[in-house]
């Protein structure tokens, strides 16, 4: 889970593979012909060596071709995550942590680092390339925590620069000691390919790991909304929960994690899907209605209070849909040029599109759907 305002998303070195000098935006497993620039020992606990071994020298699997991905294990250093708490004595394989109390607690940032690491291990075994975005207990491209935003910035850009194909952000959730299952989100207005993405991880997840399916659900997280592939935030299961926090610390369940997510992106890559270019989720408002719009969007009409006024119109993604019964609402209200402190019920803010009145980072409330409707988990912090 993430923490601050929309933090969601995580140097170890990843066996073989060029690895990136501090300060460095991410770290990138090279082509397969490139020799590696630097290569720096590292020191791997038992566990996990064994489980990277077992990776390296299982045989591939007959998955075809798959995408050069970015591993995102979220939050490091200074963001600790969600945290569970564990009976006495549980042995994780993980840094050992106790609070003032001597109670023994489990940290989100080190269960995904270690499923990421792991699902790294298992992309390359099978031949794929990968971008870890952080490797240590750090923040985004292994550099020291210090904000939210500068964490979730570098991840980004690190996968943006990269020009990797798809980007798979792995956490852990929180919310209540009873909360309990499985949850892969998409941005809101993304892609089919995104959609089809956070499908077959999720089935595959939910498979492994036999936990309620919560679902695919859409988010505005700053990792889905500013990366331009194909992007996905995996939660596995509640570190809130006791029966899941004490799962988690299983190595094992965190292998059965990270194998089943490289299931789902072999699953997605066997489709072949083309994943269009990222648009800017909306275009317009204009006072009349224009005679086209580009391809990928429809024409909505525009909220009582856009600046044209009511009867206005709006091109949003195609992937948005006014749902059934709601025909009384207007589709969208605003933009504002800062984030308004809260929108009528029914209603979710997304930023605007650059073709807005209040320019690119503006914000526009649209009616929610049945899709982007989400309980209120740790999602809005990654």
């Amino acid at each position: 889970m993430p923490t601050g305002a929309d933090a969601k998303h995580t140097g170890v070195a990843r066996g073989p593979g060029v690895v990136g000098r501090r300060g460095e935006p991410g770290l990138r497993s090279p082509a397969p012909a490139a020799p590696p620039r630097e290569v720096r020992a590292i020191r791997l606990r038992p566990t996990l060596l064994i489980a990277l071994l077992a990776g390296a020298l299982a045989p591939a699997a007959a998955v075809g071709a798959l995408p050069y991905t970015a591993v995102d294990p979220g939050h490091g250093g200074g963001d600790t995550g969600a945290v569970g708490e564990l009976p006495a004595g549980t042995v994780t394989g993980l840094p050992p942590r106790i609070d003032a109390a001597g109670r023994t607690l489990l940290y989100e940032k080190d269960v995904n680092l270690d499923i990421g690491l792991r699902l790294d291990a298992w992309l390359r075994a099978q031949g794929a390339r990968t971008l870890l975005t952080r490797t240590t207990d750090l923040a985004g491209g292994d550099r020291a925590y210090t904000t939210v935003g500068a964490d979730l910035r570098a991840r980004v850009e690190a996968a943006n620069e990269a020009g990797v194909e798809l980007f798979v952000s792995i956490h852990n959730n929180a919310l209540g000691p009873t909360t309990s299952g499985t949850e892969t989100f998409h941005y809101y207005y993304s892609s089919a390919a995104s959609r089809l993405l956070a499908q077959d991880v999720q089935a595959e997840v939910v498979a492994a790991l036999r936990l309620p399916d919560r679902g695919v659900k859409t988010a505005g997280f700053y990792v889905l909304r500013n990366t331009r592939m194909p992007a996905i935030l995996v939660e596995g299961g509640f570190l809130t929960n006791p029966a899941e926090a004490l799962m988690l610390a299983d190595p094992a369940v965190r292998q059965r994690i990270a194998e089943a997510v490289g299931r789902g992106v072999a699953r997605f890559a066997a489709r072949s899907v083309v994943a269009p270019p990222r648009l800017p989720p909306t275009i317009g408002p204009w006072r009349t209605r224009p005679a086209s719009v580009p391809a990928g969007y429809r024409l909505v009409r525009t909220g009582r209070t856009n600046p044209i006024g009511r009867g206005g119109w709006l091109a949003v993604i195609a992937g948005f849909r006014q749902p059934a019964g709601d025909a009384a609402l207007p589709a969208t209200i605003g933009p504002w040029r800062t984030r308004p402190g809260r929108v009528p019920a029914g209603y979710r803010l997304v930023k605007s599109g650059r073709g807005n009145p209040v320019g690119r980072g503006g914000w526009l409330a649209v009616l929610s759907t049945a899709a982007a409707a989400t309980p209120a988990s740790t999602a809005g912090r990654r």
